[in-house]
């Protein structure tokens, strides 16, 4: 039985098989701490980080980051604002803690909606000034907590050039099904005459005036995902049930794999290259 935080640590950090339910719902149920807090803040900021989480042991990645950050939905915080938006600042293939931090980006949106929807508003605008393609699209997630008074920069971000997920950003601006985002859709549908940005901002429009028909309105992922965090991730223990490398288990080296050279990257960013 886990009796101190230290214990509970020191599973999550070095566990290989399996899924901690005991060291995490532990940590989920201890008074907020700056130990903990730093903890968090690591394994988020360190979460595609090719040497913080690998095993020279097994020659894999450990899951280290997803099982805290399973922790940090009990103990939401503004200390994880920027580590939190910095994972979709990372060119990683979709995987479960692309998931559970999309699942974080709406908690904290809940619990902080002026605060960190304004943080949001800040990565986003800096992605685009920046010509950014990597997923930021993830953090609008917190679009759908946001406030009124929020709404004039909102819909700014709409005027600016270079934006590469303005359609996913129009989508979760159209499920909020506001008069002042109808008229800004009108107002805008001019300037992308001829694209596909065109067609998913009349779809919006005919919607919010009702000549829609087949309309599912979307919510965000904290909503739809079961709160209690077992049931989401048991169907999924077997993800989590090897800690053989590619080599040890005799098969094929997949894209995604672990390198088997041990430099801690994947096999297609690392080996593979060299063998293109």
């Amino acid at each position: 039985m886990i009796q101190t935080t230290a214990q509970a640590f020191e599973i999550i950090d070095t566990q290989v098989k399996g899924i901690p339910y005991e060291a995490i719902d532990f940590l989920r149920n201890q008074e907020n701490s700056e130990e903990l807090t730093k903890k968090l803040v690591f394994a988020l900021k360190n979460a595609y980080n090719g040497e913080a989480y690998y095993s020279d042991e097994f020659r894999i990645m450990l899951p280290t980051p997803l099982w805290y950050a399973i922790v940090a939905e009990k103990h939401l915080s503004e200390d994880l604002f920027e580590p939190l938006l910095d994972m979709f600042s990372v060119e990683e293939d979709w995987d479960l803690l692309n998931e559970q931090a999309v699942y974080l980006v709406g908690s904290l949106a809940k619990k902080f909606p002026v605060q960190f929807t304004d943080k949001v508003l800040d990565f986003i605008e800096e992605n685009i000034k920046a010509d950014n393609k990597k997923p930021y699209l993830y953090c609008f997630e917190a679009l759908y907590y946001s406030t009124n008074e929020q709404f004039n920069r909102i819909h700014s971000v709409l005027d600016k050039k270079n934006f590469h997920w303005v359609d996913h950003y129009i989508r979760v601006l159209g499920d909020l099904q506001r008069t002042d985002t109808l008229q800004k859709f009108k107002d805008i549908l001019p300037k992308f005459k001829g694209t596909h940005t065109a067609i998913e901002l009349q779809y919006y429009i005919d919607v919010m005036e009702g000549k829609a028909t087949d309309f599912q309105k979307g919510v965000a992922f904290c909503e739809m995902r079961d709160p209690e965090w077992k049931n989401h991730y048991q169907h999924m223990e077997h993800i989590f049930s090897s800690a053989d490398s590619p080599i040890e288990q005799g098969g094929k080296i997949n894209r995604n794999d672990p390198c088997p050279c041990g430099s801690g990257k994947k096999y297609k960013q690392c080996c593979l290259k060299n063998e293109a």
